[in-house]
């Protein structure tokens, strides 16, 4: 615990502000937002070995093969979304409207092209699956956790459409990655973040040009199957 308080948000509150501050009007001046990714990942590393967590990156070529994929990973603890942005290409995040709301941080990810999806207006979903089409055939990469929510025992739950519906019209692969150990270090509830060793695990990328509606729930189960091998075979913390 003394490592989040008096380690990790001191300088995660440093860093954002300072980021933000010196990188936010470059992109303004510019139009790059490269700078300001390069900043937040780097961020989102020291900030995991600030709290002391090693982590392991297994087969990461496969989320360099395709210009632009729709990466997928099983969700069981809130480590996992800085851990993957740290290491992925260029991507953008679909995240819950309230995430908008953080100082600074918020406004950087609107920037940067996250898209926010706000559970209570009605037709919030279906735009911002538009958009995310619309992010994948721009050419940037989207990250999304199927299963929606975080895992309590870390099985995988079911896996939602939208996702893989989004891939099939943009025409981009998915990736699948499974992420093991982050169980232990941030357990679902919990605010502290424990020392630890995690794992990413990248999967062959899953072609989807040429499928159809009628091919989206083999899609769904063929992704979930490379899921499920991973996570039930030997541990890659071993």
């Amino acid at each position: 615990m003394w490592r989040l308080f008096c380690l990790v948000l001191p300088f995660l509150a440093v860093y954002v502000a300072v980021g933000t501050l010196v990188f936010v009007p470059l992109t303004w001046a510019t139009g790059d937002i490269r700078p300001i990714y390069w900043v937040a990942r780097q961020g989102c590393r020291l900030g995991l070995r600030l709290a002391g967590v090693r982590m392991r990156v297994i087969d990461l070529e496969y989320a360099f093969q395709q210009p632009t994929a729709l990466f997928v990973a099983n969700h069981v603890s809130n480590i996992e979304p800085p851990a993957l942005f740290a290491v992925l290409p260029r991507i953008a995040v679909i995240l819950k409207k309230e995430l908008a709301r953080i100082p600074l941080l918020g406004y950087v990810m609107g920037l940067g092209g996250f898209i926010y999806v706000d559970r209570k207006v009605r037709g919030s979903r279906k735009r911002a699956m538009t958009e995310g089409v619309k992010t994948l055939r721009g050419g940037i990469g989207l990250m999304i956790f199927p299963e929606g929510t975080r895992s309590p025992d870390g099985r995988l739950l079911p896996f939602h459409p939208g996702p893989f519906s989004m891939a099939m019209e943009a025409g981009v692969p998915v990736v699948p990655v499974t992420v093991h150990g982050t169980e232990k270090l941030m357990p679902k509830g919990s605010l502290a973040v424990r020392p630890g060793r995690m794992a990413l695990v990248f999967h062959p990328p899953i072609e989807t040009r040429g499928l159809r509606e009628e091919d989206r729930q083999e899609l769904i189960a063929r992704v979930r199957r490379t899921m499920e091998a991973a996570i039930d075979g030997p541990s890659p913390l071993q």
